[in-house]
């Protein structure tokens, strides 16, 4: 269900690998980078039960871990979905996102994910990635609508 391979490509700042993580330092590193941003721990089970069954990819610069994502094939109605796509802050805007966005939808398949409207940085990514738009859900989070995108 998963694809093994390695991906390299030239980024802004160098070359970035996108993989999959299998070893327990790349998940701890995933679970450092997650609550270093989110400043909790309250995901590091989840971000392992994704590790678990196969679902996290990570994206290494200069042989460090800056980025992560879940894509949870038990998240969104049995489809395959980005759950979390988290990059070190200090590794912003190199283009680890995308590498990870174009990882984990490689070969046409479709995969689903979402992002709250105020997350504009997420959206312009999905955009540039060229996700489609499929619609909203409001409720979730106050005044906050969820926006919901598939690879094309």
């Amino acid at each position: 269900m998963f694809l093994a391979w390695v991906r390299r490509q030239r980024i802004v700042g160098g070359v970035v690998i996108t993989r999959r993580a299998t070893e327990q330092a790349e998940i701890d590193r995933a679970i450092a980078i997650d609550e270093m941003v989110i400043g909790s721990e309250n995901r590091s089970q989840y971000i392992s039960s994704v590790a678990a069954r196969g679902g996290l990819s990570v994206a290494l610069q200069q042989n460090e871990i800056c980025a992560f994502c879940c894509l949870d094939h038990q998240y969104f109605f049995e489809k395959p979905f980005v759950s979390l796509l988290i990059v070190d802050p200090r590794a912003r805007r190199r283009g680890l996102g995308a590498s990870l966005l174009s990882f984990n939808s490689q070969g046409g398949r479709e995969v689903w994910t979402s992002t709250n409207r105020s997350n504009t940085a997420m959206r312009a990514l999905l955009k540039k990635s060229g996700w489609r738009y499929c619609g909203e859900l409001d409720g979730l989070d106050a005044g906050d609508p969820e926006q919901f995108f598939k690879t094309p």
